[in-house]
């Protein structure tokens, strides 16, 4: 089991900074696994260069922005910013987002390895080969935090997986059943996506439930369930409240 990234072995030139020595503990590798699978990046302005964290979700998501700041903020030198654009398929409608950015520092050049390949023209994201040995309950719960929704008429659960070539998507339900022994298949279509079937439910709530934050809950029907906390519930209401209604960071 690994405790901390070990990055001695991508030999390179950097430029000293007075993070340049921060490693990732294996809480947070757990987190970035997971997150990696769904909407974060990790990007290299060049081949020579370190890499750095992108965090990014629309507005509505704020609140989970701010839980992966308070997480990765020593790694940070400044806090989410707001970003709005204009629709081009929507002209006059804007949409909002909020995102991050890390520094760009040598511990984070394993991810970049794990998660990119070389197409000849870019780099794409990809599914790690190891990915049995590295994907936890932890990662889970962040990826379904990233990338999950319900499924309309079914207590199921959608990943949005479109961005994975179809071998890849077999790779992920393999690892799904390996390491979780949850049932899924491919909804095939113009945008391929995984379904963690219903019958799975239990014991995909068992994995994850204690890392799911409240804001999140709608997406496993938790408030459905015993082990609901009204208490927590009842928090993120005043935390959307709140953030809904205070417009800086």
């Amino acid at each position: 089991m690994r405790k901390n990234i070990n990055i001695d072995h991508f030999p390179r030139t950097y430029r000293t900074s007075s993070k340049a020595y921060l490693v990732v503990p294996y809480f947070l590798d757990e987190i970035l696994i997971g997150s990696l699978l769904g909407d974060l990046y990790v990007n290299k302005r060049s081949n020579n260069a370190n890499s750095r964290l992108e965090f990014k979700q629309s507005i509505k998501n704020r609140i989970y922005i701010e839980h992966l700041y308070s997480l990765f903020q020593d790694y940070c030198s400044s806090r989410p910013r707001i970003e709005t654009i204009i629709l081009k398929s929507q002209p006059g409608k804007e949409y909002k987002s909020i995102r991050f950015n890390t520094l760009t520092l040598p511990c984070f050049n394993y991810y970049w390895y794990l998660f990119s390949k070389f197409d000849g023209i870019k780099y794409n994201k990809i599914i790690p080969t190891n990915l049995s040995e590295l994907l936890t309950p932890v990662g889970l719960a962040y990826w379904i935090m990233d990338d999950g929704t319900k499924m309309s008429g079914s207590n199921g659960l959608v990943l949005c997986t479109e961005s994975f070539t179809l071998e890849e998507h077999y790779i992920l339900i393999e690892v799904l059943k390996t390491n979780f022994n949850l049932d899924c298949n491919i909804q095939e279509s113009s945008r391929n996506r995984i379904y963690i079937q219903s019958k799975s439910r239990d014991k995909l709530l068992d994995l994850v439930k204690h890392n799911i934050l409240p804001h999140f809950h709608y997406k496993l029907y938790i408030y459905n369930f015993k082990f609901n906390n009204p208490l927590l519930l009842f928090i993120n209401l005043l935390l959307l409240h709140f953030i809904t209604n205070n417009k800086t960071i």
